[in-house]
């Protein structure tokens, strides 16, 4: 019964991270499908390099809120342990997070067409720690609008928060704690290898971008595509 509790769970993860904000956002507001425009993605990278910060930033940040809101609400507001919980010792709350990335990668709604994961992927890292999480957020910018290079400021941000993650578990403070409850160190450990295999697979969606970024066409915030 356990496993069909954690399958469903997944399952509906995968649902809240499929909702296409990217979408949404500039067919409701601006009256375009994104899809047709700058990389034709729905992720909010391509939101704020075509429309702008007015636009990009809420994009990005409900694509986070997707990411934590699946572990928010079954390891937080439910405290249901047996979801997230394997044999009362390893914590697999980040599979919540995945399964919404993957939404966002793959999102039913849309053609299983998405993003690439960045700001949904930085959500469910806030959902465990928000200082290393909301970092990643702040680092994003910094050097998203810095460089003028939406896909720099998120592959730094999504690789930093990966290693502010392993740092946090080597001197042994990560992870939110849940009350009554005792999580291994070990269970950490495999998580923040899932952690960093998401980080990969963001890495990984943004080949394209590192192509053109060493051939020099790869757009800049506010640039219309060539």
């Amino acid at each position: 019964m356990q496993i069909l509790w954690i399958i469903i769970a997944i399952i509906s993860s995968y649902l809240i991270g499929a909702i296409p904000f990217g979408y949404i956002i500039p067919k409701l507001f601006k009256g375009i499908d994104i899809r047709e425009h700058g990389s034709k993605n729905v992720g909010s990278t391509n939101v704020l390099r075509v429309l702008g910060a007015k636009y990009g930033i809420p994009t990005f940040l409900l694509d986070c809120f997707k990411g934590a809101l699946p572990i928010i609400i079954i390891r937080y507001m439910l405290g249901m342990s047996e979801l997230f919980l394997i044999s009362d010792t390893y914590d697999i709350s980040i599979v919540f997070g995945a399964a919404a990335a993957i939404g966002h990668i793959k999102s039913i709604y849309i053609g299983f067409k998405g993003g690439k994961a960045v700001a949904t992927g930085v959500g469910a890292v806030i959902a465990i720690n928000p200082i290393i999480g909301l970092s990643g957020i702040g680092l994003f910018f910094i050097v998203a609008f810095s460089t003028k290079y939406v896909s720099i400021g998120s592959v730094v941000a999504s690789f930093s928060v990966a290693v502010m993650m392993w740092i946090g578990v080597l001197i042994k403070e990560i992870w939110i704690p849940v009350p009554n409850l005792t999580i291994s160190y070990e269970s950490q450990i495999i998580n923040l290898v899932a952690i960093s295999l998401i980080v990969l697979l963001i890495i990984y969606m943004h080949k394209k971008n590192f192509i053109r970024l060493m051939n020099g066409t790869e757009n800049k915030i506010g640039q219309k595509k060539k």
